[in-house]
């Protein structure tokens, strides 16, 4: 069950640096909009404890064949134990276009938040690193995440 007057959960994992950026960037402008929020990293997240959160934002590149990071595997396999009705939630990351499946991690998230009953309040992220990344282009992405936060959260 989660707590509506607890913080926003930004859970992410990263290898080159990208996606770990973009989930900083996402805490930052959550900040700015008013909504408190937290940033851990996927494997140091306790998911016996997601009633400490309002809301779900998970990100991880995309590896190989359309792998998640491995430092989701456990936490992907115990999110589809859980139920996650009523939680506001969202899903991002990096991938690169070269391959057939640039952002399937992105993807497995979204696919795991909303098998678990979660709402998604946007549509997911998903950043190309092939044409260059930028941290500053998700901005509009993450002031849209933060104004249906918001509402949904009615803060």
């Amino acid at each position: 069950m989660r707590n509506p007057d607890g913080p926003i959960l930004v859970a992410w994992a990263s290898k080159t640096g990208n996606t770990a950026t973009l989930a900083q960037r996402i805490f930052e402008v959550l900040g700015r909009e008013g909504l408190a929020a937290e940033l851990v990293a996927a494997k140091d997240v306790d998911w016996d404890r997601l009633d400490r959160w309002s809301a779900l934002v998970f990100g991880s590149p995309t590896y190989g064949s359309g792998d998640l990071h491995p430092d989701w595997d456990k936490p992907e396999r115990r999110l589809r134990d859980l139920d996650l009705s009523g939680y506001p939630a969202a899903a991002f990351g990096c991938g690169n276009s070269r391959y057939v499946t640039p952002c399937w991690a992105v993807d497995i998230l979204e696919n795991r938040l909303k098998n678990g009953g979660a709402r998604l309040v946007v549509p997911a992220y998903k950043a190309d690193t092939l044409t260059g990344f930028r941290v500053r282009d998700a901005d509009g992405w993450v002031e849209d995440l933060a104004a249906s936060l918001d509402e949904f959260l009615d803060r």
